[in-house]
């Protein structure tokens, strides 16, 4: 280490090997963990990662015949072997000089999160003069081929995320991230995910993991460019500067909030425990600690603890005691739930039951003993949490449309705050930040016309291909209900069939809103099997027609690629379809008319109108022309669409409508779609 002679540098010295000696001790004890936890193809990946950036060879993964493939790991050999696969020192090492500065994993390996579906998220550090051009792009695509390998050969889901080291000690990430990153929307924070659940893999140390804590920020920058310096030849330092955590500026908070609100589709348990934490800062005008520091802490100054220092639990506790300070005692619940569920690693998901049992590690079982008692549960509270893949598909929605409801909630805590405290420096319409917008938006309920979404994927992905659509002879409500493996094929019409309330998961009142939600929830496809029972006049052969329209007229969203022009055009944007008597099919008089649309922000709607009181036809084309300018925002005829398998039988209804729709418009040349300013 070159530092000026003097008492002080003797001093950061000293501090900086006792440092690093902790947070190695902290990585062994974080490598046993991930070794208990981890799934064989889990492990193999893991444990030959280093050795394959190093290596380009043909007995490798992730090998390229360009004899230009670049590959090395700086001072490899000082970290992998730990890892317990063989170094393959006695082959020849990479051509040229090493390429990847640092290799360290972001996220729950090693932890109590980690569980059989988590991945392996790395950090590839590099220099940018070391990487251009032509051998960029090769290492990029030797990096695609090592996650093919190891999601075909391993079943392991690896990211290996490219980091400029330029770039980030600058606070900026690259977009070569990707859409599905968000370092682009929240670098500082996401530098504060990395140094807090940071685990090292291989190459050069990050220095500030070591940096003393009493250190300022300042004097880091300043021995960073001797310690850690970007531009080195021959021997490489043993620290890499990965840049100083900072606390964000208010925009970013803002930023990062809706890119968790948006997240939390995959995994909602995770998306509570990672927002609540925004929610303290925000509150507490950033004056809370960030995560990182108490996590570096605890490691620091317990170098003697058996066990390792876990990100999770830490961030967890700090998340359950804000709550219980700050949220009401039923959202202080939810989240307790969902940080349960989380360690637990359980989905719902068919097939998964046995290897998440038998994922329940010591350390998970210590961790959740003391949560139960800090908590005060009673002793069946866990047994019911654990229980959750035996739960029904009722139960299973409850808590994730409660889960989703306090995310929203929780969001627009945040968003308020931030906008009513820093008006000068906050943006909601900001228009990177529009397609997350839209997204949040999107997913709001309570509108009796909203088709609303699932809370998240984990219940898209529970739910079998195999459903039947029923009607209430009393009421005339109708509800989907889910046919789980083990129950009678046929038609069910009742509990006598092996069916009950816990499998309903959608109810309303007309079958084409019933059959919106399956397409905007995208559930249907022509592999679905669905029946109808017990309803008064609607077969099976005609929703199955209507749910191909609908699967044509509203394919899937992609808020990326919203246009920013017109994403808060209020009422309809892209086709309106119309369906005449759905539930009436032997009818030959306009009775109903059930109208699905969808906004610019990609929320689905479904409107109907009873006509059959109406004694002119006349009347009835005007009364549904109304409609659809009030209700869904028309302004022309293009877009209307009539449900194809009525196309004989109501051809001629609806080129009347599209006539007082026209007749209607043309007074009103003047109206035009508004737009609405949305404070999110």
């Amino acid at each position: 280490m070159i530092l000026p002679k003097n008492g002080h540098s003797q001093d950061l010295a000293r501090d900086l090997g006792l440092n690093l000696e902790a947070q190695e001790r902290n990585n062994q004890a974080r490598y046993r963990e991930l070794r208990a936890l981890a799934t064989p193809g889990f492990l193999k990946v893991f444990n030959l990662a280093p050795t394959l950036l190093h290596h380009n060879h043909p007995d490798l993964p992730g090998y390229l015949p360009d004899p230009a493939t670049p590959s090395g790991v700086v001072a490899y050999g000082n970290w992998e072997a730990q890892a317990g696969e063989p170094a393959f020192g006695s082959w020849a090492g990479p051509a040229g000089p090493p390429v990847v500065e640092s290799l360290v994993l972001i996220g729950s390996s090693g932890s109590v999160g980690h569980t059989v579906r988590s991945d392996l998220d790395y950090w590839v550090c590099y220099r940018e003069r070391r990487l251009e051009g032509k051998a960029l792009s090769l290492f990029r695509e030797k990096l695609l081929a090592i996650t093919r390998w190891a999601s075909q050969e391993h079943g392991t889901e690896a990211n290996f995320y490219l980091v400029n080291l330029a770039e980030l000690v600058q606070g900026r990430v690259e977009h070569s991230w990707g859409e599905e990153a968000d370092g682009e929307v929240a670098p500082h924070l996401l530098m504060e995910e990395l140094y807090r659940t940071i685990l090292f893999v291989a190459g050069r140390v990050p220095l500030w993991c070591v940096w003393p804590e009493e250190r300022s920020g300042e004097e880091y920058r300043e021995a960073a460019g001797i310690l850690a310096p970007l531009d080195w030849t021959d021997v490489p330092p043993a620290y890499v500067d990965l840049g100083f955590p900072s606390k964000p500026q208010p925009q970013e908070y803002l930023a990062s909030a809706m890119w968790l609100a948006y997240k939390s589709e995959t995994d909602p348990f995770k998306g509570v425990i990672k927002l609540v934490p925004i929610l303290e800062a925000v509150e507490t005008d950033f004056r809370s600690p960030l995560l990182c520091d108490l996590v570096k802490s605890e490691i620091i100054n317990n170098p003697t603890s058996q066990f390792a220092v876990d990100p999770y639990i830490i961030t967890i506790d700090r998340v359950a005691a804000f709550c219980a300070a700050h949220l009401s005692p039923e959202h202080t619940e939810l989240v307790r739930s969902a940080a349960v569920l989380k360690v637990l690693g359980l989905t719902g998901q068919e097939g998964d039951q046995a290897q998440q049992r038998a994922a329940i590690s010591p350390s998970k079982l210590r961790v959740l003993t003391r949560w139960i008692d800090d908590w005060g549960w009673p002793p069946d509270r866990l047994g019911h949490l654990a229980a959750y893949d035996q739960w029904t598909e009722r139960e299973r929605l409850r808590l994730g449309n409660d889960i989703l409801m306090m995310l929203l909630g929780v969001y627009m805590r945040i968003s308020s705050h931030l906008i009513t405290r820093f008006p000068g420096q906050v943006n909601a319409q900001d228009e990177e930040l529009a397609p997350f917008a839209a997204r949040i938006l999107g997913r709001q309920r309570g509108l009796e016309a909203t088709v609303d979404l699932l809370p998240s994927d984990l219940h898209r992905h529970s739910l079998s291909r195999r459903m039947v659509f029923r009607q209430d002879v009393m009421t005339g409500q109708w509800a989907i209900l889910n046919l789980k493996a083990g129950h009678g094929q046929g038609t069910p019409s009742g509990p006598q069939d092996g069916q009950d309330d816990g499998d309903v998961i959608f109810e309303c009142d007309r079958v084409a809103k019933a059959a919106a939600w399956l397409v905007r929830n995208q559930l249907y496809s022509p592999d679905l099997e669905l029946t109808v029972s017990d309803s008064f006049g609607v077969t099976t052969g005609m929703l199955l027609s209507y749910l191909e329209a609908l699967d044509v007229s509203f394919p899937p969203v992609e808020f990326y690629s919203l246009d920013a022009e017109t994403i808060w055009q209020v009422g309809a944007k892209g086709p309106i379809l119309i369906a005449f008597n759905l539930e009436d099919p032997g009818e030959i008089k306009l009775r109903t008319a059930d109208v699905v649309f969808r906004t610019g922000w990609g929320e689905m709607r479904h409107q109907w109108r009873e006509l059959g009181h109406l004694m002119v036809e006349a009347d009835k084309y005007l009364d549904l022309g109304n409609t659809l300018i009030e209700a869904c925002g028309a302004t022309t005829v293009d877009f209307l669409v009539l449900h194809p398998g009525q196309a004989e039988t109501f051809g001629r209804a609806f080129s009347n409508l599209k006539s007082a729709l026209v007749a209607q418009l043309r007074p009103r040349h003047q109206f035009k779609a508004s737009k609405s300013l949305i404070d999110l």
